[in-house]
């Protein structure tokens, strides 16, 4: 749905960082009460029916969306037990790709972040190579071996896609 919102142009309203203009301002104000408006029905619209009643009570944006962040994706103690538990049992599936991979890491990172618990870089890292195949057994001795200001989720990522690239073209040249 943030995509969607940023794409009408209507995030920033959402979000609180842009606010109405001066009252002077007559077409900007009119601008900015069309995309508020925007972003409030883009929302009600997205949401499943079943879930409208939760902000069926305002037709303001911002509101809307905190009401559904709270129904949704409450800070609480059990969210954020459940979501580094999440983070410290990801694994890579069969097949995946290590983008993929990395991009659920990431995610789970992103929400404990907001939440207030932020994973550092060291276990980030640490999670990237701990459940990989063992065809990256060779890449992960290596990536073992750097010193402690090259061992980044980053650079660690951008070695597993080179290294999964070169498998998938040396299976290729065995076929």
């Amino acid at each position: 749905m943030k995509m969607l919102l940023m794409e009408r142009n209507c995030w920033r309203i959402v979000t609180g960082t842009e606010t109405k203009p001066e009252d002077e301002n007559y077409k900007a104000l009119r601008d900015f009460n069309s995309r508020k408006d925007k972003a409030y029905s883009t929302i009600y619209l997205n949401v499943s029916k079943a879930y409208r009643c939760v902000i069926d009570d305002t037709e303001d944006p911002v509101a809307a969306w905190k009401c559904l962040e709270e129904h949704f994706r409450p800070n609480s103690r059990a969210r954020v037990i459940g979501l580094t538990a999440d983070f410290f049992s990801c694994r890579i599936n069969p097949q995946e790709q290590i983008g993929i991979y990395a991009a659920r890491i990431r995610s789970i990172v992103d929400q404990l972040k907001d939440a207030g618990k932020p994973i550092s870089e060291w276990y980030q890292a640490f999670q990237l190579i701990r459940f990989l195949p063992a065809e990256f057994n060779g890449i992960v001795q290596y990536i073992y071996r750097w010193d402690d200001n090259e061992f980044k989720f980053d650079k660690i990522l951008q070695e597993l896609i080179a290294e999964e690239s070169r498998l998938k073209q040396s299976i290729k040249d065995q076929n």
